[in-house]
């Protein structure tokens, strides 16, 4: 079976070499670099599943890399750092990275980090990923991060776009509010269950004509409904 490639980009080399030694003993199949520019070229020369990034490099910064990979892809983004300020954490979050890791940290939390991203999307071992979805009326580009409805595009902000994502990734799947708390806006962060709801009603909103896709499973949560004809 073929192994997941991790692409680890830190700067220093105790750190780096200490990471690679414990993603490879994970058996993933590492590349490993130094700076941005590396980082960037290795990603788009290589097959890479998931990527582990440090936020200061010596020459581009993790928060451009992250922001250039993921013009190009939707492959799992965990940012590394000693930088552990909210405004920093937030930032990430805004590039659409998937999960951040504060300096100092136990290796054996970032490769458990990585393998849970990786189930929860499914992606086997050096996939080509799939960057359209269809569901009638909906499309959803991942790669340019853009969505139409009846062939115009609509404007989301990031967590009415993931939240819409997850729903036409999973057709016909019962997702309860705790479910999409943990899957949109992550089981570190602590926010109200009802905040589903007001998301649900905005997206409705966007979809106009098409809002009943989105099915209300009474004293469970939502499911979104959507057959091929």
């Amino acid at each position: 079976m073929p192994k997941h490639a991790v692409l680890i980009v830190e700067d220093e080399p105790t750190i780096n070499r200490m990471v690679t030694s414990y993603f490879k003993a994970a058996e993933f199949r590492t590349f490993s670099v130094h700076t941005g520019q590396d980082a960037l070229d290795t990603f788009e020369a290589s097959k890479i599943d998931v990527v582990c990034l440090d936020i200061m490099l010596p020459d581009l910064s993790g928060w451009v890399v992250a922001s250039t990979i993921r013009r190009l892809s939707d492959v799992p983004i965990i940012m590394m750092s000693a930088l552990s300020e909210e405004e920093d954490i937030l930032k990430g979050y805004t590039l659409n990275v998937d999960d951040y890791i504060t300096k100092p940290f136990n290796p054996k939390i970032l490769v458990a980090k990585a393998r849970r991203l990786l189930s929860r999307i499914g992606a086997p071992a050096n996939h080509h990923e799939r960057t359209v979805y269809d569901a009638g009326p909906i499309r959803i580009n991942t790669a340019a991060h853009k969505v139409y409805v009846d062939e115009v595009e609509i404007t989301l902000s990031k967590t009415e776009y993931d939240l819409l994502a997850y729903f036409v990734k999973h057709p016909d799947r019962i997702c309860s509010r705790n479910h999409l708390l943990d899957e949109i806006w992550g089981i570190d962060v602590f926010v109200e269950d009802r905040i589903v709801d007001t998301y649900v009603k905005r997206l409705r909103k966007h979809l106009g004509q098409h809002a009943s896709m989105i099915k209300t499973v009474f004293g469970v949560g939502y499911r979104f409904e959507y057959h091929d004809a």
